[in-house]
């Protein structure tokens, strides 16, 4: 039932929405900014409409250390197609969402990723997977915050995040923005452990971490980037 009220819900609202964000692309030909921001407020209602019909508590830790006026770099672990629903929700600011090539052939979410500034990387292409990073770089510059699974793909089996990307992490060491690492507990228990098409309420527990700058790391961590930061959000799992 609950699933089904998600995809009529979502349905309803995406359409009565088109013309905003028909007019959010318009306005993004003059103000990137004022697309993002159009962007974030109407995924801002859907995400928020989508977490109250799965019943879910959410437990959030460590909100204070989301630097302001800045853009970051949010890295994190994967469990659940829900993730970025809860992020969008509890991200208090304009972000935009790397996502693989494959969501861009889902009209709606193509259209609502785009207007908040997102990007579909394809894994498959290395040239198009560089001109990718090296687009979302120059958004990092230009002061839009970004936000990267550097996993790759949702981890279904263990409870540790798989190794991370080290190339996910060039947006953040040549753009010299800081990286906001973060970890998900439990949003896999609202669709991905169940049986069939089911939705079940869930405890949720969101951590964001400390900022860090790779610039900054010793020059021995700095080459490993991606398994120090890994080692920060096994970190912030282990406080849930």
């Amino acid at each position: 039932m609950q699933a089904l009220l998600i995809v009529i819900f979502m349905a309803i609202y995406l359409i009565l929405a088109l013309p905003v964000i028909a007019l959010g692309f318009i306005i993004g030909i003059f103000s990137k900014n004022a697309q993002y921001r159009i962007g974030k407020f109407i995924s801002t209602h859907i995400c928020n409409g989508i977490m109250l019909i799965t019943g879910s508590k959410i437990t959030i830790n460590g909100l204070e250390n989301i630097p302001d006026n800045e853009a970051v770099l949010f890295v994190g672990n994967h469990r659940s197609v829900f993730d970025i629903v809860l992020l969008i929700k509890i991200i208090n600011r304009p972000f935009g969402f790397i996502g693989k090539k494959e969501l861009s052939k889902i009209p709606f979410i193509y259209l609502l990723l785009k207007l908040k500034g997102g990007l579909f990387l394809d894994r498959k292409n290395f040239r198009e997977g560089l001109k990718t990073i090296l687009e979302g770089i120059e958004m990092l510059k230009s002061g839009h915050s970004l936000l990267i699974f550097p996993e790759g793909t949702r981890n279904k089996n263990s409870e540790e995040p798989l190794p991370f990307k080290q190339g996910s992490l060039k947006l953040a060491e040549k753009s010299n923005v800081p990286i906001v690492p973060f970890s998900i507990r439990g949003t896999d228990n609202i669709f991905e452990n169940n049986k069939g098409i089911r939705i079940k309420s869930s405890n949720i527990t969101l951590n964001f971490g400390e900022p860090i700058l790779l610039n900054e790391l010793p020059s021995e961590e700095m080459k490993k980037s991606a398994v120090y930061v890994r080692q920060k959000i096994v970190e912030l799992l282990s406080n849930n």
